[in-house]
């Protein structure tokens, strides 16, 4: 008796996972979806393509300098290293992205809640520091007591395309963090 019960369960709850999100609400479905996101998915595609295209080089007799100038590719691979052209397909997207946490701002209780989040340790300590569409500057009304620099973090919320300059670095993108934890392997 039990197992039937059980069976006549499974059968009635298991097509409500795969209903079509239309069924409850398309908005809902789409607010509540946070994406998975990589660093290079933040890049334009004519910033991604120069990046993966670089310039030959080489290293006899002249400088790096003298050997990109009027040269398309290189002159495209330079301006992407500095850009602020963003990926449109994420702004105003809900979003998961792993990196490094860059203090710009903390609370009374010594809680980082202001931050550039970076791809790799260092950046943005080390000159040049990354493109601004590889920076996302982010906001955590919260905080996030930050134990190490070391440890990269996971940080989710709302993506948007807006400039921020600071002496530390420039950010093409502004996230407002609903979360932040540290990122395991």
């Amino acid at each position: 008796m039990f197992m039937t019960i059980r069976r006549l369960l499974f059968l009635v709850i298991l097509p409500c996972y795969f209903v079509a999100p239309a069924a409850f609400g398309q908005d809902e479905a789409a607010q509540d979806a946070v994406l998975a996101v990589e660093w290079t998915d933040l890049l334009s595609q004519a910033d991604l393509d120069a990046i993966l295209n670089p310039p030959e080089m080489s290293h006899d007799l002249y400088g790096w300098q003298d050997q990109l100038e009027g040269n398309d590719e290189a002159e495209a691979y330079m301006n992407a290293l500095q850009s602020f052209d963003v990926n449109p397909d994420l702004v105003n997207k809900r979003i998961m992205i792993p990196g490094f946490i860059v203090p710009t701002a903390y609370n009374d209780e010594r809680k980082v809640t202001e931050f550039f989040l970076v791809p790799f340790f260092g950046a943005c300590i080390h000159l040049p520091p990354p493109p601004p569409n590889q920076i996302i500057y982010v906001t955590y009304e919260q905080g996030v007591k930050l134990e190490n620099f070391y440890d990269a973090h996971v940080v989710h919320g709302l993506l948007s395309n807006e400039v921020v300059r600071n002496d530390v670095a420039d950010s093409a993108y502004r996230l407002a963090a609903e979360g932040v934890s540290i990122y395991s392997y």
